[in-house]
């Protein structure tokens, strides 16, 4: 799932320009009902400005879809069932009638998290077409903005790799590319692994590249064996409990000493969250107490990179959802 576009939303004047950029794109298949994702985008943003202190909206691309979400940092709902039942509205002269609207459409599904806390709070929404299955999402929002993200994704087989080149410019984009084209050009056994980082700190060092932190990882079922290298997170959420493991192995193409692995597997509705050191850990443990089961792996991740994000890196995660 990739960021085509973000907008900030603070007054009225804002909801008119993200409405004409978002009715600016050209592909009309990628929004499956044009009208409704549009009427979505004006009830989500018009609330941003009811209810919050204003807030972000992101247009985002998955499978030739687009998908909608809208994150703020107010004070949060106090009660989201409540929010979805039609009539309900806690401001004057409304008939009570948006989110229910949008909860009920039959080709999109219309997911919100809200939380109320001390530690954290404010409230997420995500509107994606039905259509869309997976159980394993991609997110990387770069720092300011960056279009030479260092961060990257590749999926072959039952294998996946992440990672996170250092810095923020071209070569770090080059060296997110040449960890990206090894890893296709390579084939992969759980035997190997170890090798392809060895060959990759090499190759790295000897062509003077940018060092990166990486993660070679094998789902099979509901079974996962993640390798890493760096200053990685892996959040696992088991029922109720969100757990914290790290990779603290040095950077590959710099200082490089060994491979870590994890090794364990999902229950029904569990899911695990691997970000890069630009997510703030501190952030992801507030999720500790809160049940996030229910929720899609797209959603999951947009709820995560919002609450989570750091202002100083790149910010990017894997969610992988049984």
């Amino acid at each position: 799932m990739k960021i085509v576009e973000k907008f900030s939303i603070k007054e009225n004047a804002d909801i008119i320009f993200t409405k004409h950029m978002l009715q600016s794109h050209f592909d009309e298949e990628k929004f499956i009902d044009k009208s409704f994702f549009i009427l979505a985008f004006m009830e989500l943003a018009t609330n941003l400005i009811k209810h919050t202190n204003g807030g972000e909206v992101f247009l985002f691309e998955n499978q030739g879809c687009y998908l909608l979400g809208v994150g703020d940092y107010g004070q949060g709902i106090q009660n989201v069932t409540n929010s979805l039942q039609r009539g309900y509205t806690t401001a004057q002269n409304s008939l009570g009638l948006g989110l229910y609207q949008l909860s009920t459409n039959v080709l999109y599904e219309f997911e919100i998290f809200s939380t109320t806390q001390k530690e954290f709070h404010g409230t997420t929404i995500l509107l994606k077409p039905k259509k869309l299955q997976s159980n394993m999402v991609f997110l990387s929002e770069p720092y300011i903005n960056e279009v030479n993200n260092g961060d990257f994704f590749a999926k072959k087989g039952k294998f996946l790799l992440f990672g996170d080149a250092s810095g923020h410019n071209k070569k770090s984009h080059k060296t997110a590319d040449f960890i990206t084209k090894k890893f296709f050009s390579t084939p992969l056994s759980c035997i190997m692994i170890d090798d392809f980082f060895e060959s990759v700190h090499e190759e790295l060092h000897l062509k003077e590249m940018r060092g990166a932190v990486c993660l070679l990882g094998e789902v099979v079922k509901n079974n996962i064996s993640l390798c890493g290298v760096g200053d990685l997170s892996l959040w696992l959420k088991k029922g109720e409990t969100l757990s914290l493991k790290t990779f603290k192995s040095g950077i590959i193409g710099e200082v490089f000493s060994s491979v870590e692995k994890f090794e364990f597997a999902l229950e029904r509705g569990e899911f695990c969250v691997i970000a890069t050191d630009g997510i703030e850990q501190q952030k992801m443990g507030s999720f500790k107490h809160l049940s996030m089961q229910k929720y899609s792996a797209h959603f999951i991740a947009f709820t995560m990179l919002h609450f989570a994000k750091s202002n100083f890196d790149d910010s990017s995660l894997v969610i992988i959802k049984n």
